[in-house]
């Protein structure tokens, strides 16, 4: 991890705390390049879940490694942790250009322009921004 990568992720969280959409997330930082993200579907929002962010660089060429966790424990095993999307697979992965667990499954979208994610500006809003579209879509129930 690079000083200069906490220190970009450093001034793009504190304005994803500042932005319109931020009352759709509550977020926390554990570690310098890990961002928790309690987010929830528009139409449920007792439904209420977790999903940890993890970048490796940021913003980097490709996005952070995402996976909905259980609060308490961190853990990404619990079925019960992860709410229903497109590509989303409990308790591995979700298998999305927004996500770098796809371009782990799929290395092909690297060098496939029409689908790799462009990242400009504040990758973590734009993280947050797509798994909120995510959750509003698609969204019918959490996995047992």
């Amino acid at each position: 991890m690079s000083e200069l990568s906490k220190l970009n992720l450093d001034d793009d969280f504190q304005e994803a705390l500042g932005v319109a959409d931020a009352q759709r997330w509550s977020l926390s930082r554990t570690d310098d390049l890990v961002v928790w993200a309690e987010v929830h579907p528009i139409d449920e929002p007792r439904e209420r879940f977790t999903a940890r962010l993890v970048w490796t660089e940021y913003p980097g060429d490709l996005p952070a490694s995402v996976m909905f966790v259980d609060p308490a424990t961190g853990s990404s095993s619990a079925r019960s942790a992860w709410p229903t999307g497109a590509g989303f697979r409990p308790p591995g992965d979700i298998c999305a250009t927004w996500t770098r667990e796809g371009y782990q499954l799929h290395p092909e979208w690297l060098t496939d322009r029409s689908k790799r994610l462009v990242i400009r500006g504040n990758a973590l809003l734009l993280v947050l921004r797509i798994l909120q579209h995510e959750l509003d879509c698609n969204f019918t129930g959490r996995f047992e």
